[in-house]
């Protein structure tokens, strides 16, 4: 009995189901009213897709009205520095306190923002207090935290409030810095 290699046995079985395979039927048309049907369902979740976007900027509107609305976010201008978590309080009220995922804070390193905290104040002067803690990239999940405050005023006008929380190096090697931006709308 003469043994075959498995490949001249996978072109022989190749070549026997040539024939049957050009002899099969060609695919079908789809029916119409199936299409009909598929158009209609894809012009429905369109359409619910659009009504739940109104909803949700409907809602947001109602929950943070524009004269007492302030959001504010957090960004990252420290090469290699990733953020393990930032805790945020305004006017001495309970502190918010944000865990970020590996994805989040490799997200700020690509100038990303992240938004940690919308809240509604009054108009005026508020105080707000920043802490972080996080760690260079290039040191191990178990190596030398970096942890940093900061603390302003910022003044609150009757339009809604972007405040940036940036969290920057000035020079190679030294400790990151918190400085406090506020994106403020043009009249």
């Amino acid at each position: 009995m003469a043994f075959r290699s498995p490949s001249r046995l996978f072109l022989c079985t190749f070549l026997a189901c040539l024939p049957v395979a050009v002899h099969a039927a060609p695919p079908q048309p789809a029916d119409p009213a199936v299409l009909e049907i598929d158009r209609t369902l894809q012009v429905l979740k369109s359409e619910v897709f659009d009504i739940n976007q109104q909803a949700i900027r409907t809602e947001d509107a109602f929950l943070y009205p524009e004269q007492t609305r302030v959001t504010i976010y957090v960004g990252v201008d420290a090469p290699g520095l990733l953020l393990d978590e930032v805790v945020i309080t305004v006017d001495g009220n309970e502190p918010i306190r944000r865990k970020l995922e590996v994805t989040e804070a490799v997200a700020l390193q690509r100038r990303g923002l992240y938004r940690a905290l919308r809240l509604n104040i009054t108009p005026g002067a508020h105080r707000l207090w920043a802490e972080f803690t996080g760690r260079y990239a290039d040191t191990g999940a178990d190596g030398q935290r970096m942890r940093g405050r900061y603390e302003a005023v910022f003044d609150k006008t009757d339009r809604a409030s972007d405040l940036e929380i940036l969290i920057s190096t000035p020079g190679l090697g030294m400790q990151p810095t918190i400085a406090l931006r506020d994106w403020r709308p043009s009249r």
